[in-house]
């Protein structure tokens, strides 16, 4: 009689198992992009540091940061696990919880952009929308000595890795040369290799890249045209493309 009753019990427990797992099962969202492990719903914390993320607003960005590899953060660790908790905690609350405000910092986050001061650099991440339906991305880690950038195309929830920085911007160094000048200009073309160029992602599909401070119009005008392009971005050719070159006014250090 008492085996009986062992059995019974037995049965009824895993009978229970099986539905709460079949429950669990129903309540996965399939839809989404990226099949994310599934975790408990974070506890809504009682830190004065939540950053607010709307995540139906913004779901193709997170989604696509997830897919970048570790060699996207060349300056920093950002890895796959630590950004999948973030992940997960902006997708349950729409917000996630800064706990190291100082080291991380979130300057902005926006449905094709977004910025994070690390300690005294600058991470960044733009996509851009093609004519196919997927996604250019340039993410740029920035620090004292100038830019890492990488480029990547994501569709279908694939990342694979995109052209180099001369290709997409067009060799944007040779774009500053004079076709034709009146005079030797051999070492102010080999100066080009020198400065530090600033990339500003910050205006919707264009970026501007200018040189450091000491290419001026004064000391360079018979060499180059300029030391600043703008870019469009070109959706069809999955390219940058120039609208101007002009010279952006410096001041001597």
């Amino acid at each position: 009689m008492k085996q009986l009753i062992l059995t019974v019990l037995t049965l009824l427990i895993l009978s229970c198992e099986n539905k709460k797992q079949s429950t669990v099962s129903k309540n996965l969202n399939t839809d989404d992009t990226l099949k994310v492990v599934a975790s408990k719903k974070t506890q809504k914390s009682s830190s004065i540091n939540k950053v607010v993320i709307d995540y139906k607003k913004n779901k193709v960005l997170l989604d696509i940061i997830l897919l970048l590899p570790d060699s996207a953060f060349p300056s920093w660790e950002w890895n796959l696990n630590d950004r999948m908790k973030w992940y997960n905690e902006i997708k349950a609350n729409n917000f996630y919880t800064d706990d190291n405000p100082q080291y991380f910092n979130q300057k902005y986050f926006e449905p094709y952009k977004a910025g994070f001061t690390i300690v005294d650099g600058f991470w960044s991440i733009n996509i851009y929308k093609t004519a196919e339906n997927s996604f250019i991305v340039i993410t740029n880690d920035r620090v004292g000595d100038g830019n890492s950038l990488n480029f990547y195309e994501v569709k279908s929830n694939i990342l694979k890795k995109y052209l180099d920085e001369k290709t997409i911007f067009s060799d944007y160094k040779e774009q500053l040369k004079k076709k034709e000048t009146t005079e030797n200009c051999d070492e102010e073309f080999q100066e080009l290799n020198d400065p530090i160029f600033e990339f500003n992602f910050t205006s919707k599909n264009k970026v501007e890249i200018e040189s450091s401070w000491y290419l001026t119009k004064e000391n360079y005008e018979n060499c180059l045209i300029g030391n600043a392009i703008i870019y469009n971005f070109d959706a069809k050719t999955k390219k940058f493309a120039v609208e101007k070159i002009y010279w952006k006014e410096k001041k001597n250090e």
